[in-house]
């Protein structure tokens, strides 16, 4: 008997350097322990250090926040990019609110304070999460998870995207629901029923699926949300939960580490 998921494929994988920055794709990415490695490790707060994120700021989502060695250059279209130095063990640390999470993250310095600053129009600061923050996910205290909202992973569905577009009037992009891994080859919501998948040999549990807001409004490059709110009312009308909750993509979490890459098979085991 054909095994129902030898045809389904990771076909995309993103992070986000930056939280609420624009998408990086990736031909192949390192699950760490807090998911993909340098996604989502760095992020804009207020001076008194509570977080911003592009649902108020979505100046944010346009930005290109890139790694290069130890250093994240930030540019966007007609400004001087600006390099952010590796992180020094004696740089002053702030306490941040994620969530209604305190986490302890590194300042990045008055260079990287002003230059999000000018760019959102609004006082800000850069900070890191390094290898001293911590941040339990809150309804499984014994892993770790950056500063991604509240879980390391996010799992979404090609076909899924597909079925939603059909109830859509504006066309939608898979950038618009923030992924890190997006899956080809299975039906429309098929995500829905699994507990557990394997890709390149990491065990991944699918913790809960994920609740969606305003931000989804906000399509690639552009800096206006949707003045009609799609695709999010074509999400609660199709895809929500009893309460009329919208509903796409699933909350991920990995049960090791390793190396992952597009094309690779993704296997349902639950």
């Amino acid at each position: 008997m054909t095994d129902p998921s030898a045809s389904i494929r990771l076909s995309a994988l993103y992070h986000y350097p930056l939280k609420s920055c624009a998408p990086l794709g990736l031909g192949r990415g390192y699950v760490d322990t807090l998911g993909l490695a340098g996604d989502r490790r760095y992020m804009v707060t207020d001076p008194e250090g509570k977080f911003l994120t592009g649902r108020r700021h979505p100046r944010l989502a346009s930005l290109l926040a890139t790694p290069v060695d130890d250093t994240l250059v930030l540019a966007a279209a007609g400004r001087e990019a600006l390099v952010v130095p590796p992180g020094d063990a004696s740089a002053p640390r702030l306490a941040v609110t994620v969530w209604g999470q305190q986490v302890q993250a590194r300042c990045c310095g008055d260079a990287a304070d002003r230059w999000i600053s000018d760019y959102l129009g609004t006082p800000a600061r850069l900070v890191h999460f390094d290898r001293d923050s911590r941040r339990p996910i809150k309804d499984v205290a014994d892993r770790q998870v950056g500063f991604a909202d509240g879980y390391p992973l996010l799992l979404t569905s090609e076909a899924s995207l597909t079925s939603l577009q059909a109830h859509c009037p504006s066309p939608i992009a898979m950038e618009q629901f923030r992924p890190n891994l997006v899956v080809s080859g299975a039906p429309a919501w098929a995500e829905d029923t699994w507990r557990r998948i394997r890709i390149g040999g990491i065990d991944f549990t699918l913790h809960s699926p994920c609740e969606r807001c305003k931000f989804i409004t906000l399509a690639p490059r552009s800096e206006t949300f949707h003045p009609m709110q799609q695709p999010l009312r074509a999400l609660i009308s199709h895809h929500s939960d009893e309460h009329r909750t919208p509903l796409f993509g699933h909350n991920l979490i990995a049960q090791g580490t390793g190396v992952i890459e597009t094309g690779m098979t993704v296997e349902v085991l639950e």
